[in-house]
């Protein structure tokens, strides 16, 4: 079902079923942070409930529903996604739900999916609560979250929620091999840490026009800092505040990083990148980089220097780690 899709076997596992034993609940919420997959699984889930093969065989990607499918002409697959760096208003929703209300064109069920849905409106939301509350015989609607606690706790308790985990390196790799692209194991020391177990986030990386992402730049400057070396912080800086783009996609990771360094010294799992920083400070230390790294990614937000904002942003981590060594 979910042909070229690596990792979240639990997530395939129960969506499979769902579809093999017609038993598809009328919505989903795919949770899980940018670039991990929530569109590609959203799109095979899509794919396979409204193919009319038998139901063991969804999607056949032979019938009219699955060829309409690829070529991006089904009628009865709706999606909504927020404009850039807006929000999904009431007047979306509510297009969506009386196109929701037709009798399906292809004679099936009909799928909307809405992505970044924690970009909603609370009007929209609330637009939405109804349908969900009372949804209409044959239709689905799957929606994805980055945050889902953005979302009305109403709408959260009346989805399927399916939480997709980072894969693992060997996944990353398969995922780029997938996409003709073989890394040296020189580029899987830079590349897999940067990637954070994120395919999406693996493929920017090796993907990215200057052929190295800030994200793989910025990982040695975060070691020499907590080995007490700052002076990488300024060429960095320079670097990163040429592009605003990659300097938020660094910020953020950064932060998603510090944050899963500050859970281990918790006693939580981690792995990577989270886990070499981990071992190099303590969790008050960690927790107070991962704020600064967090205030970095709002200030990036605005319209300051990105590159004396890294500056800066940088110098502090660099105290942090000098003041927890003193104490």
């Amino acid at each position: 079902m979910f042909e070229g899709i690596v990792g979240q076997s639990r997530a395939r596992q129960l969506l499979s079923r769902a579809v093999a034993t017609e038993q598809v609940s009328h919505a989903y919420l795919f949770t899980g942070p940018a670039g991990i997959g929530k569109g590609s699984l959203a799109r095979g889930f899509a794919k396979a409930v409204l193919c009319t093969a038998a139901p063991d065989n969804r999607p056949c990607g032979f019938c009219p529903s699955c060829r309409h499918f690829e070529s991006g002409t089904h009628p009865d697959y709706l999606v909504i996604t927020p404009p850039e760096n807006g929000a999904i208003k009431i007047d979306q929703v509510r297009t969506l739900i009386s196109a929701m209300g037709n009798r399906p064109l292809e004679g099936g069920g009909r799928v909307c999916l809405i992505e970044d849905a924690e970009r909603m409106t609370p009007d929209a939301q609330n637009a939405l609560l109804k349908s969900l509350e009372e949804p209409e015989p044959g239709n689905v609607f799957i929606l994805t979250a980055d945050n889902p606690r953005k979302l009305l706790p109403t709408i959260r308790s009346r989805c399927q929620q399916l939480p997709l985990e980072p894969l693992t390196d060997r996944e990353i790799l398969e995922v780029l091999a997938a996409h003709d692209i073989d890394l040296t194991p020189e580029q899987q020391e830079d590349v897999l840490p940067a990637a954070g177990g994120l395919p999406g986030q693996a493929l920017a990386v090796t993907l990215s026009d200057e052929g190295e992402s800030i994200k793989i730049a910025l990982l040695p400057v975060i070691y020499d800092i907590l080995r007490h070396n700052p002076m990488p912080i300024f060429d960095f800086a320079e670097k990163a505040g040429k592009d605003k783009h990659k300097s938020l996609e660094a910020a953020d990771w950064l932060t998603r990083t510090l944050v899963d360094a500050a859970a281990q010294k918790a006693g939580q799992p981690s792995g990577g990148a989270a886990s070499q920083i981990a071992a190099q400070s303590d969790a008050a230390a960690l927790t107070a980089m991962a704020e600064a790294a967090a205030e970095l990614r709002r200030r990036l937000d605005t319209n300051a220097n990105p590159r004396l904002q890294w500056e800066a942003a940088l110098l502090r981590i660099a105290e942090i780690q000098e003041n927890a060594n003193e104490n």
